[in-house]
Formats: C-alpha cells, structure tokens, sequence
C-alpha cells in the first residue's frame, strides 16, 4: 500500500488553476460567499513553507546536544492578471464612481493594507489533482504595472493557525456529473 502511495503518478495539479477568497467567518470559520479573484497569471501560484526558528543547546566546545524546530510560516503566492476594481474594494475597501467623460470608472485607494483575514481555495483544473483550502490567512496585496504584464496585482496569503490548530487542508478534484 505505501508503495502507491510514494509512486503514484504526477498529475498537474495548479495549471490553470482557479482561486476563490472570502472574509474569514465567526470562531475562524471557512467563509461561506467566497468569490473568483480572477485570471491568474500562469506559471505564478505556489504554496512555500519557509523554515522555522530553530532552537539549539550546545555544550562547551560547540557540540550539538539538543535542537527544537518551530513551525514556520506557509504562504500561497500568486499574481492576477488586469484585475478588476473590485479586487480593489474586497481586500482594501477602495471605493469605486462611476463613469466620468473620460473615463469608465473610478477606483479611490487609500491603503493597501488588508485588515480582515481572508479564506482562500485553490482548485486545479484537472480531476484527480490536489487542492488546498484556507479557512484563515493573513493577505498582502501588492498592485504593480510594467510593460512586460500590464496591471497585475500580487497576493501573498500567509496561513494563519486556527483556534483548534488547524493550518489548511488538502483534497482531490472529483469528475463532475
């Protein structure tokens, strides 16, 4: 049974993949209204666990007699692509007016600081790939322009524990009816 559990064939889990957010509910809740953030740039979403504190006793002369390993942060990456002003409203309460003669709408930021923690999904494309969803996490949301990828925003959503411990959790894509 380990065997092909270990050998299992690749699947490519996160192309094309769609991400959903909504504010996190009561008592650490999976948000229950989540919304599509929108068109994700390819080759840009990816789940990194940074190391944790490391605690060391050493003895005279430098040996090594005990080590304790903290648990460190895990943040999902990634960067949508021309996103709407309504990105802006959901993580920063910018206010969007209406159309003017020059222009079709308005967007009035006034901090990318994200208060609220955000539930967040990760649902691949392909049926039998994994996903991942976060009932809390802390955002960062980063706007930018270049040449190269016009308007994008980057969000970062580094996984908050829950009151009973829980960090996220992982599943596989069923065949729909």
């Amino acid at each position: 049974m380990a065997d092909s559990v270990l050998n299992s064939s690749p699947i490519m889990a996160w192309s094309e993949c769609t991400i959903k957010v909504g504010k996190t509910g009561a008592s650490d809740a999976m948000a229950t209204t989540m919304e599509q953030i929108g068109e994700v740039k390819e080759k840009s979403t990816t789940l990194e666990p940074s190391d944790g504190t490391s605690l060391k006793a050493t003895k005279s002369g430098g040996q090594l007699i005990a080590q304790e390993d903290q648990q460190g942060d895990i943040v999902l990456k990634t960067r949508i692509i021309e996103p709407s002003f309504a990105l802006d409203t959901l993580f920063t309460g910018a206010v969007v007016t209406p159309a003017t003669e020059l222009v079709e709408e308005i967007s009035t930021v006034k901090t990318t600081v994200v208060s609220d923690p955000f539930s967040v999904e990760v649902m691949p494309k392909n049926v039998g790939a994994k996903g991942i969803r976060v009932r809390k996490s802390h955002v960062k949301y980063k706007p930018g322009y270049s040449e190269e990828e016009g308007n994008y925003v980057d969000l970062e959503f580094t996984i908050l524990e829950c009151a009973d411990g829980e960090l996220y959790k992982r599943f596989t894509k069923k065949a729909t009816a």
